[in-house]
């Protein structure tokens, strides 16, 4: 994905020090709903699961490096909050499942959406400070929608994302 690419050219081009941001590994909950996802994906062209990645920083560098995350994806961020995401992002995930007629093929897409709206459940606690982009690029040529979110009292940025699949 663009962010974990930008992320190991960073850390292979910034000297040591420079960039305080690292990606966190994900929780066995999302690793296994990443699973089930490329799955689901695999299987329907035109159905994309939510995408969550989470980056750790320090409260010395949380806002810089938000800043920094900001510039290198060139994120045209406004303020959100968390009704804001989920809704856009259930809505966008609905929109693609209308596309097909079969229900058996609905119902895989159906309990898949609803897995990524319970994983996204999960990490409503410690979480302020949302902006959203709604014309992300996602590399190759998948137009998005981003979310950012901020746990301050963790020094973490969530990045959470979904989008067209081309």
């Amino acid at each position: 994905m663009k962010f974990l690419l930008i992320t190991m050219f960073l850390c292979m081009s910034c000297p040591s020090g420079v960039w305080a941001l690292t990606e966190i590994e994900a929780s066995s909950s999302l690793k296994t709903l990443r699973t089930e996802c490329a799955r689901v994906e695999e299987a329907y062209a035109d159905f994309a699961c939510v995408r969550i990645e989470f980056y750790q920083s320090s409260a010395q560098d949380l806002a810089a490096d938000l800043e920094e995350l900001r510039d290198l994806n060139d994120w045209h961020l406004r303020p959100a909050t968390w009704s804001l995401m989920i809704q856009t992002l259930m809505a966008s995930m609905e929109s693609q499942i209308r596309r097909y007629d079969d229900l058996d093929q609905i119902e895989v897409m159906q309990r898949t959406k609803s897995k990524n709206h319970w994983e996204l459940l999960q990490l409503k606690e410690g979480l302020e400070n949302f902006w959203v982009d709604p014309d992300t690029y996602w590399f190759p040529s998948v137009n998005a929608v981003s979310f950012i979110a901020v746990n301050i009292t963790k020094s973490q940025i969530l990045v959470i994302s979904h989008g067209e699949r081309n």
